[in-house]
């Protein structure tokens, strides 16, 4: 149970987190199936009023409130502070005037999905408030050592790269708010617990025949459009090694990186970075800057590298067309099968927990709900 609860905590504190496809349901019978992924981290947020949605003017300042809840203000300083913490603590090192384009539309897709999170947690305090919950001792030392785990090493390097004067730089007055997150942690596991204890969990015979099934057909569709995958990534690297299609076109036609977005460019790595990434790791030895390589597995998917210049021995930089291979699920036992089910429910009833508290708050967004979080290198100054 704990790892269940980490996991939920992780996609409700910080960036959200990336959920595990579930099978397409193909049988009238499956209904009574849930539709989200075991041990993956739901984003639950208060569903914003489209009639008051606007686009927010372009020259919107860091002191505007993107969302006010329950008289507390939350402005884009803030929201793009807890972002740039977070992309600080996962850089190779230290770049304050050479911020990257990766960078720049990573911290876009966390501003889209940060405020929603703001009251989300905010559901949790009413959650807990509500009910009568103390938030005893031990939940926030599991949490601190949690959070220590998590963030205490990246942390502590953070403040190694960076001297003070950068980080004031670029962080600005919203600096790294350890012990807000940990109590937001220590608040999510009191709720979660308490609706586990009260959930109402039915489990049929039928729901295990359904998802193994659903599981079966999935994987046969899967095998279907594997070949395909890499037959058209085998063609796109033959047109751009015959000089028929340059890179840049190639990914701007063909490419499926949702993380990438425009552009082609993938990231620098150090070697242990790209630990698990095999084939990658394979031709590192014979990679010259501007090489492209044919296509390899890589991150779910296939990828036509190219190694791109790099101003240090001990990183590489890649730009990629990737194409998205289709998922294989494991195979369950019918008691696998029935884990997972109780999982998914518990998912369920604990994201029905917090739209019920985060509907008894006043939600205002003074800018409209359609934030148009466009960042440029400047947001790092």
């Amino acid at each position: 149970m704990k790892s269940f609860v980490l996991f939920l905590v992780a996609g409700l504190v910080l960036a959200g987190c990336e959920k595990k496809p579930e099978p397409e349901n193909t049988s009238a019978a499956a209904n009574s199936s849930p539709t989200v992924a075991a041990n993956s981290s739901p984003t639950v947020a208060a569903s914003p009023d489209p009639t008051v949605s606007v686009s927010p003017s372009p020259t919107q300042s860091n002191d505007t409130v993107v969302v006010r809840i329950d008289g507390k203000d939350v402005t884009r300083g803030e929201i793009l502070a807890q972002g740039k913490t977070v992309l600080l603590l996962n850089m190779n090192k230290a770049r304050k005037t050479k911020i990257k384009k990766r960078e720049i539309q990573a911290l876009e897709r966390y501003c889209k999905s940060a405020v929603w999170k703001e009251v989300a947690k905010a559901g949790v305090v009413r959650y807990v408030h509500d009910k009568g919950l103390e938030v005893p001792q031990d939940a926030i030392s599991r949490a601190t050592r949690k959070f220590e785990s998590q963030y205490g090493a990246r942390s502590r390097k953070l403040k190694r790269r960076h001297n003070l004067a950068d980080l004031k730089y670029m962080l600005g007055k919203n600096a790294f708010r350890a012990d807000d997150m940990i109590m937001d942690m220590a608040l999510f596991e009191v709720m979660t617990n308490d609706v586990v204890q009260t959930a109402k969990i039915a489990i049929t015979d039928g729901m295990i025949a359904n998802r193994l099934e659903q599981i079966k057909q999935a994987n046969e569709r899967a095998a279907a459009t594997n070949n395909l995958v890499f037959a058209k990534a085998t063609n796109v690297w033959s047109r751009i090694a015959s000089g028929e299609l340059e890179f840049e076109k190639a990914a701007a036609e063909f490419s499926e990186d949702e993380y990438i977005g425009e552009g082609c460019e993938w990231g620098t790595f150090t070697r242990d970075q790209l630990d698990g990434e095999d084939a990658v790791l394979a031709l590192l030895p014979t990679l010259k800057t501007g090489d492209i390589t044919p296509p390899v597995e890589s991150d779910g998917g296939v990828a036509i590298l190219r190694r791109d210049e790099d101003d240090s021995d001990k990183t590489y930089s890649f730009s990629r067309i990737f194409f998205r291979l289709p998922y294989f699920y494991d195979e369950e036992t019918p008691e696998e099968a029935r884990a997972a089910l109780k999982d998914l429910k518990l998912h369920e009833a604990i994201q029905t927990a917090i739209k019920d508290s985060t509907a008894k708050l006043k939600v205002e967004y003074p800018e409209g709900t359609n934030l148009v979080w466009k960042i440029t290198a400047q947001d790092f100054k």
